[in-house]
C-alpha cells in the first residue's frame, strides 16, 4: 500500500502516513477553506489501510490550532480507529501532543478521547 504525504501549508496540517511502519502523523495548523475537501482523501486512506488490516497503529497528532470544521473532521478520522479497535483489542495507540501552556489543545485531546472512546495519550511537547 503506497504512503500518504501531504505537505502543510499555513492552513493545513502535514499528514505523513506511512503503512509500512504503521505511523501516521498529522502536525500544524488545521483550517483549511474547505475542510471536508480537503480531509476526505484522508479518510479514503484510513479506509483502505484499516482493510488492510494492520496489526497496530500509532496516529500523533499535534495540531497548534483546528477551527470547528476540522475538529468534526478529526472526529470521523478518531471514529474511524475507535470502530476498528473495538473490533481488534489493543491495536491502536493515538498520542495527542500539545504546547505546554495550550489548555483549549489539552482540552480539545480530553474532549475527543470521551467523545470518541478511544484512550488518547496526551503529552506535553
Amino acid at each position: 500500500m503506497d504512503n500518504l504525504l501531504i505537505e502543510g501549508t499555513i492552513n493545513t496540517p502535514k499528514i505523513d502516513f506511512n503503512a509500512s511502519s504503521n505511523l501516521l502523523k498529522i502536525w500544524g495548523r488545521s483550517i483549511p477553506e474547505h475542510p471536508i475537501n480537503f480531509y476526505k482523501p484522508i479518510e479514503n486512506w484510513i479506509d483502505t489501510y484499516l482493510n488492510s488490516s494492520p496489526a497496530t497503529v500509532t496516529l500523533e497528532i499535534y495540531l497548534d490550532y483546528l477551527n470547528t470544521h476540522s475538529t468534526e473532521c478529526m472526529f470521523i478520522l478518531l471514529k474511524k480507529l475507535a470502530d476498528y479497535e473495538t473490533k481488534h483489542a489493543n491495536s491502536i495507540k493515538v498520542i495527542w501532543l500539545y504546547d505546554e501552556d495550550d489548555e483549549d489543545m489539552e482540552s480539545m485531546g480530553e474532549d475527543l478521547s470521551e467523545i470518541v472512546k478511544l484512550p488518547i495519550e496526551l503529552k506535553t511537547l
